[in-house]
């Protein structure tokens, strides 16, 4: 449905035109007519007082005819995809640089997270490789509790390799089930990951159980692992991983700012394009109005059309 209306005569415009020109000027009868101001500076100087045109005005584009239709599903998809992609498509160019610009930097602050919690984790794993050691804790248990132990623990001919590789896995873990027995409280509660898995960098860290196998921990006794004993060594470890996981849950929130960018900017886009597709249509005139007799007076008229 298309509805026009004429909605505004600008008596401001017409007494200040008057107050610089005069009031009036004498002409011959003329018809109604109306001289369009398109927006186009050379189409419109080109443009005499009574309408004319000295131009070939096929070859200039009047800005109030000159609509372009958009699809809103593309717009959105184009934003889907790379977000301001949709507002560059509707010619939203200050949009589409802010929604690519916002972009940008959530992928600068997420890589920058991401990889100092990587940095922070091989830190952390350094460290434990450092000042851990499974032959420790195994030989702990073994002193302490030996009637858990079923099999040897300890690989034979092995003191010249890394710690990790010197203890038959299976009946450590087998010795620490043992000790989880449920008649007794013994502070024990988990049975340790092999190495290099990351549960085995977060058990040693997070529980007494494993306190002993710390280069601080030679002096655990059974009762400290009951009453939750960390040894200075461990509790820094545990600040380090805590720096390691912050690092990371930044680096997820922003890949969620990601994720809403993307869905805002598309959502943003359709509903531009779709506004767009309205075709509002304003046109300016300068009528000219005859009063009597001779006596005539320009007026300047705004048209708008707006359709639905």
């Amino acid at each position: 449905m298309k509805s026009k209306m004429m909605i505004l005569e600008l008596c401001g415009l017409f007494l200040l035109c008057m107050n610089m020109h005069g009031q009036y000027r004498i002409a011959p009868p003329v018809r109604n007519n109306k001289c369009s101001l398109t927006g186009n500076l050379q189409y419109d100087l080109s443009t005499n007082i009574n309408g004319d045109n000295n131009t070939d005005s096929s070859a200039i584009a009047h800005p109030a005819v000159s609509n372009s239709l958009f699809s809103p599903l593309e717009a959105g998809l184009f934003s889907a995809v790379i977000p301001g992609a949709g507002q560059f498509y509707t010619k939203n160019y200050w949009q589409s640089a802010a929604f690519l610009s916002a972009e940008a930097i959530m992928w600068v602050l997420y890589v920058h997270y991401k990889n100092q919690g990587d940095q922070r984790t091989n830190d952390f794993n350094n460290y434990a490789d450092a000042h851990w050691s499974v032959v420790r804790y195994a030989q702990w248990i073994q002193t302490n509790y030996p009637q858990s132990v079923r099999g040897p623990l300890f690989i034979p001919n092995t003191s010249n390799l890394p710690p990790w590789q010197q203890v038959y896995w299976n009946n450590l873990n087998t010795a620490e089930a043992n000790i989880m027995s449920p008649s007794v409280v013994t502070g024990f509660t988990h049975q340790l990951e092999m190495r290099p898995d990351q549960q085995y960098y977060e058990l040693v860290g997070k529980y007494a159980q494993f306190a002993m196998g710390w280069d601080d921990g030679t002096n655990v006794t059974p009762a400290d692992v009951i009453n939750s004993y960390y040894t200075p060594h461990s509790v820094l470890y545990v600040h380090m991983r805590g720096d390691a996981n912050n690092s990371y849950n930044i680096a997820t929130a922003f890949t969620k700012v990601l994720v809403a960018n993307h869905i805002f900017s598309a959502l943003e886009a359709a509903w531009n394009a779709s506004t767009i597709n309205h075709k509002i249509q304003l046109e300016g005139h300068i009528e000219s109005r005859q009063i009597y007799g001779n006596i005539v007076e320009f007026v300047p008229t705004l048209h708008l059309e707006y359709e639905l």
